[in-house]
């Protein structure tokens, strides 16, 4: 049986999350939840260990987050790595945060102001299903440098957000292209439509590595090969990227002039990621 999830489960599973993400080891106890709720304005009933439990395991399935107590007192996340900065439950929590608080607070109107994501969102449900089924999508495309539109027969594999814009990860049919996937931007397409014909994954497109060492989209190793970059920047730049990394592979190390941070990140510096550093002028420096 297909399990429905309502979003007052949502809410109490990402408060259950925050909970266990604020506190201390060696976490919080199940009185200690208890009365958190209780004191949390228009909770509903009285968190239970049975309550608990059936949360937990939602959160599970859901989000693939583990979260039990090994010393049957103290609840934490037992695999803190799933949430981390480039995974899909960091993904899933965050927009449901997100959304919980929209709604909420929903009669403020323009008091509250988030980021726009451009209208290509209305093909999602489309592709969440043809990526599921593994079906053929039949894509109407208009490139920004091309006059006119083309149509084609994708393959889809991922789906990827980048600065407020969708984008499709698929091999198009009759391709020239050495590289097995590319790109299709949500915004740039004009029709797309779910194929009844099913296709079998390409096994040299691994999803879960694609994206590993670029920033955002771009990828294009033979003329930005990996590599490591070095940064050294203000205080003030730091305290940017250490509460909002520029990639996953980011690490603080040690700096020789005061006043100032150092980060290294193993990543392939495309224009876009060189134009990101660039964004601060003379408060980064490129070290290597």
């Amino acid at each position: 049986m297909k399990t429905v999830f309502s979003f007052a489960q949502f809410k109490f599973d990402v408060w259950l999350i925050e909970q266990l993400q604020m506190t201390p080891p060696p976490g919080p106890t199940l009185e200690d939840l208890r009365d958190r709720w209780l004191a949390l304005p228009g909770h509903v009933g009285i968190l239970s260990r049975d309550m608990l439990t059936t949360h937990r395991q939602a959160i599970k399935d859901f989000m693939g987050i583990v979260i039990s107590a090994p010393d049957r007192m103290h609840y934490r996340i037992m695999n803190p790595e799933a949430l981390a900065l480039d995974s899909l439950a960091n993904d899933l929590l965050k927009s449901i945060q997100n959304y919980s608080f929209l709604q909420q607070y929903k009669e403020l109107g323009k008091q509250i102001q988030p980021e726009q994501i451009e209208t290509g969102s209305r093909y999602l449900r489309l592709i969440g299903q043809a990526l599921r089924d593994k079906q053929k999508l039949l894509i109407t495309y208009q490139k920004f440098s091309d006059e006119n539109p083309y149509d084609a027969i994708v393959h889809p594999y991922c789906l990827k957000a980048d600065k407020g814009r969708w984008y499709i990860l698929a091999y198009k049919e009759g391709s020239e292209c050495q590289e097995p996937a590319q790109c299709f931007a949500l915004d740039r397409t004009l029709r797309l439509t779910l194929l009844p014909e099913t296709f079998v994954p390409n096994r040299r497109i691994k999803v879960a590595t694609y994206f590993r060492d670029c920033f955002g989209v771009w990828r294009d190793y033979e003329h930005y090969p990996v590599r490591r970059v070095v940064i050294t920047c203000t205080e003030k730049v730091a305290h940017y990227l250490r509460t909002l990394p520029l990639h996953h592979s980011q690490k603080e190390i040690r700096c020789k002039e005061e006043g100032y941070a150092s980060f290294r990140y193993r990543i392939s510096p495309s224009p876009d990621f060189i134009a990101e550093l660039r964004k601060w002028g003379d408060e980064v420096k490129i070290e290597e």
